[in-house]
């Protein structure tokens, strides 16, 4: 029995030099680095920082990104776009030379033979209809019109209005197959998203308006598919209410070409239109849309005819210094002409 418990120490002294051997080198990797000390139990940095701390970054990561997210949605950036935000810019003051430079573009506009004179959003309804359903095709017509040429959105709404264009024609009589069918045959841009805008708005008009398009800012930007630039040319057009200018690709380039905005509002519409608003006398603001877009739609398709109006105008070489301006070859013009451009 003696001889068994000795052996039984013996034993167990062993296997505590065996484990004090074992654990030993863990000792000394006390002072390695944190990228180490997560593999050991021993390490320097398992106290500083826990497992539990590295687990919970990922969680924390993910909800700063949902919250940034959350702030640009389309609904936050039509809201910082609310009437009540643009109050809050800084008024920029009226760039010299301005009124001239507007009488000349009027001038220049008067024939009203521009795409935009005959094929715009305000001239695409059937005069035919009740007031409530053209007050729904000029809004259709502008939800339509974006990324798509004049041309193909009037033909494509003559197609539409032929067949009977209401609230009631689209969500009762045409499945959205059939309309997103017409819109692609159409060649309207992004035709399936706008079946989808479309049929959602019309939803909301007939649910939470009473079939009637609303009459306020607040309540057309709230519709899908509507943004700023529509809402204040659903106003102009359907209710003859000026609550801003409407800016366009063509408003946003030659606003920023005549110096009219402060400096360069880069790809941002937005920031063109709080610049002009800010400074441009309220009663010009229902004609700068259509004066400056059919403007610049001469300027990159019509540049013969506009130059032709510019030696007819009652200033040929200011008229045709102020194309050079919005990118016109003007000193070959005037050269031809024999006509000296101001500076």
């Amino acid at each position: 029995m003696a001889a068994k418990n000795l052996a039984l120490r013996a034993a167990l002294g062993l296997s505590v030099v065996v484990v004090a051997s074992f654990r030993a080198p863990a000792r000394s990797l006390r002072g390695m680095g944190p990228k180490r000390s997560r593999y050991f139990a021993g390490g320097g940095d398992a106290a500083a920082k826990p497992p539990k701390a590295r687990k919970a970054a990922p969680a924390a990561k993910k909800a700063a990104a949902k919250a940034k997210k959350t702030t640009t949605t389309p609904a936050a950036e039509k809201a910082a776009a609310s009437p009540a935000k643009r109050a809050k810019f800084v008024p920029l003051s009226p760039p010299d030379g301005w009124r001239r430079q507007w009488a000349m573009c009027v001038e220049l506009r008067k024939d009203r033979t521009a795409v935009v004179d005959s094929m715009g959003c305000g001239e695409l309804t059937d005069p035919a209809s009740p007031a409530v359903d053209r007050h729904y095709q000029i809004l259709v017509s502008l939800m339509l019109s974006s990324q798509t040429r004049d041309t193909a959105n009037a033909a494509t709404m003559r197609v539409l209005l032929d067949r009977g264009l209401s609230v009631s024609r689209i969500l009762d009589d045409t499945p959205p197959a059939e309309f997103e069918a017409i819109l692609k045959a159409g060649a309207i841009g992004m035709y399936r998203g706008k079946t989808t805008y479309v049929y959602e708005t019309s939803r909301k008009i007939r649910d939470d308006h009473g079939g009637a398009v609303p009459e306020t800012y607040d309540g057309l930007v709230a519709l899908k598919g509507v943004g700023p630039k529509m809402a204040i040319l659903q106003l102009q057009h359907a209710f003859g209410r000026i609550e801003g200018i409407s800016v366009d690709t063509h408003v946003h380039r030659i606003s920023n070409q005549l110096g009219w905005t402060g400096g360069d509002t880069g790809k941002n519409p937005e920031k063109t239109r709080r610049a002009i608003e800010s400074w441009i006398p309220k009663a010009e603001w229902k004609h700068i849309n259509y004066i400056f877009v059919g403007l610049g739609q001469e300027v990159q398709t019509e540049k013969a005819k506009l130059t032709r109006k510019a030696l007819a105008s009652s200033d040929p070489p200011y008229a045709l210094a102020l194309l050079g301006t919005l990118g016109v070859d003007a000193a070959a013009v005037a050269k031809k002409e024999g006509l000296d451009l101001p500076a």
